[in-house]
């Protein structure tokens, strides 16, 4: 599931994830803050796992794809669900403590985006062996899910991103939220708001928005046409 962007700004970012889904899973609904180690965590909570896909404190964000690098054969019984682990890194005082500590072995492949002041991670688990790799937080970046989308049509729906990202004048919360409602070539399929075989379609669409101290959280339900907002003030700025 899934497709991300980000967006750096002069003093944060805006993190925002397509939820590419089945048709038939329960819809998910944003929580009310959970106190997770020393972190006030706000996300929408997956009614089958229990965990999510995106949760941010005003301090770290956490973002789940699934897949690492290519398509799996799913081989359950697993630990957990993966959503859980969005939830998990929060028990870790550093990013880079919880990629060398926590135990990723039993879980299906995913793809991890993890943020702080002045970083972003991607960590990619292909069932064996983890992956880490630091991004530039003052670049713009687009991930797609490895499950649903081949390696062509990651190309274009990047190709897609940088097209957009050449002809706003204004990278904004609206500007990148209309892009992951509309962008694509007419192929439903593979269309950043997509759908598939009456199977798999985008079923909600969240942002996160850091601006200096301050972190907003948008959900919006597609099924539903609801739209939850929950603002998260941070009391300190952390070195």
């Amino acid at each position: 599931m899934c497709t991300v962007s980000y967006l750096p700004g002069q003093s944060g970012f805006i993190l925002t994830s397509s939820r590419d889904e089945k048709i038939t899973r329960p819809i998910a609904r944003l929580s009310d803050p959970v106190m997770i180690h020393d972190h006030e965590v706000t996300f929408p909570q997956d009614p089958l796992g229990q965990g999510t896909w995106i949760a941010s404190s005003n301090t770290r964000t956490v973002c789940l794809l699934n897949g690492a690098f290519k398509s799996h054969k799913p081989r359950p019984p697993y630990k957990h669900s993966r959503g859980l682990v969005v939830l998990h890194a929060f028990d870790y005082f550093s990013l880079q403590s919880f990629a060398e500590n926590y135990n990723f072995n039993g879980l299906e492949p995913f793809t991890l985006l993890l943020i702080e002041v002045g970083e972003l991670l991607v960590l990619r688990w292909d069932g064996s062996q983890l992956f880490v790799t630091e991004k530039n937080p003052s670049q713009k970046h687009i991930w797609s899910s490895a499950t649903l989308y081949k390696p062509e049509i990651i190309k274009k729906r990047q190709d897609w991103f940088d097209r957009w990202i050449s002809s706003t004048e204004e990278l904004s919360l609206d500007s990148i939220r209309k892009f992951h409602l509309t962008a694509g070539d007419g192929d439903p399929e593979n269309a950043i708001r997509m759908r598939r075989d009456n199977l798999y379609e985008t079923v909600s669409l969240t942002s996160v928005v850091r601006s200096g101290t301050e972190m907003d959280m948008i959900y919006e339900d597609l099924i539903h046409s609801e739209t939850t907002y929950k603002t998260m003030s941070q009391s300190y700025v952390s070195n």
